[in-house]
């Protein structure tokens, strides 16, 4: 019988009668593979999040997303929400911040496009580089009206349109806009 000294993490184990078998099961088990398959998920339709790529986020700006994204969270349903007044035809989104209740939402197509926040340190130099900027609220937005277009699941479509009439479709979750 073979006799075989096995080492793990750097406590020597004596095995008697290690078969070849048993070592391949043991490295197998060990380097986390295993037999099993596992099954993926299946995809969802469009009441999907939009692709957004993963973007390290500095230390600093790491720990004011976690803090601010708290404080909303334990805000329950006392947030601010923006609005869209359909019975007047008019489809502009339009957020009046409160500062007794919290809102922080981003707006995103194949990234964070434009962030709506009650937080100084989410908006004052708009440290999180949204390419439309960071705003308190929508009437802070400078050369810009974002437009409902339609809803698609679990998020509003809309438009941003700037003053020379340069339109780019971005999604807001539904949860942050009432439609009226």
């Amino acid at each position: 019988m073979n006799k075989i000294l096995l080492k793990f993490g750097g406590c020597s184990q004596l095995a008697a009668a290690a078969t070849p078998l048993f070592i391949t099961t043991l490295l197998l088990s060990a380097c986390g593979a295993n037999s099993s398959k596992e099954t993926a998920a299946p995809e969802t339709p469009a009441a999907t999040a939009p692709v957004i790529p993963a973007r390290a986020l500095s230390p600093q700006l790491d720990s004011i997303d976690k803090a601010n994204n708290e404080s909303v969270m334990a805000s329950g349903d006392q947030v601010t929400r923006a609005f869209v007044s359909l019975k007047e035809r008019d489809s502009t989104i339009t957020l009046v911040p409160n500062m007794r209740q919290d809102h922080r939402f981003f707006g995103y197509a194949s990234e964070r496009l434009i962030l709506l926040s009650i937080f100084t340190n989410d908006v004052e130099n708009n440290p999180f580089g949204c390419q439309l900027g960071a705003y308190y609220g929508t009437s802070n937005l400078e050369n810009l009206q974002l437009k409902y277009t339609a809803t698609e699941g679990n998020f509003v479509k809309a438009v941003a349109v700037d003053k020379s009439g340069k339109v780019m479709t971005l999604y807001f979750e539904k949860k942050w806009i009432e439609l009226l």
